[in-house]
C-alpha cells in the first residue's frame, strides 16, 4: 500500500454564495495556492461556522451533544485525518486514546473538522487531494470555453 503524505491545515475558511453552495476551504496556510474544498449541507456549515466563533446557536448542535458525552469519558482526542476520495466522497478519520490505547473512526470530513476546531486538534489532509487555486485569468478562459461546449 503505498504511503501518503499529510500536510497539516492551519486555516479553515468558510464560503457560502447561492450558486456553489456552502464550503469550507482548508489551506496549509494563508498564502499557500493549493487547497482542499468540500461542499456542506446548512447544519455542517453551520456547525463549523460555531467553531470558528462565527454564530452562536440557541440550542445546542449535534456534534455538541457527542463532544458533551465525550467530555465525561477517558478519551483523548488526537487528530483528524482526511485521507481518501472514492467515487467522489471524502474520507476522514478521527484519531483518539482511550484507556492508553490509539483508536480510529470514520467520519465525514466535515464533521472531523468542526470536531478538530472545538478540541485543537490538528487537521491533517492528504497532499493528493489538494487542488490548485486557479488564478483570474484561467477562471475567465474556462468561462468562455463553458459558454462555447454546447450540452
Amino acid at each position: 500500500m503505498a504511503k501518503i503524505t499529510l500536510v497539516t491545515v492551519n486555516e479553515v475558511y468558510l464560503k457560502s454564495d447561492r450558486s456553489s453552495g456552502n464550503m469550507v476551504v482548508l489551506k496549509e496556510n494563508e498564502e499557500d495556492q493549493h487547497h482542499f474544498i468540500m461542499f456542506v449541507g446548512d447544519s455542517e456549515f453551520a456547525a463549523i461556522a460555531k467553531e470558528k466563533g462565527m454564530v452562536e446557536p440557541k440550542r445546542p448542535l449535534t456534534h455538541d451533544l457527542y463532544l458533551t458525552i465525550s467530555d465525561n469519558l477517558p478519551v483523548e482526542f488526537l487528530r483528524i485525518e482526511i485521507s481518501d476520495m472514492v467515487e467522489n466522497t471524502y474520507y476522514a478519520k478521527v484519531f483518539f486514546r482511550a484507556d492508553g490505547t490509539e483508536h480510529f473512526v470514520d467520519s465525514r470530513p466535515s464533521d472531523a473538522v468542526a470536531l478538530a476546531l472545538n478540541r485543537k486538534i490538528p487537521i491533517l489532509v492528504n497532499k493528493k487531494l489538494l487542488r490548485r487555486e486557479l488564478t483570474p485569468e484561467e477562471i475567465k478562459e474556462y468561462e468562455e470555453i463553458c459558454k462555447t461546449v454546447k450540452f
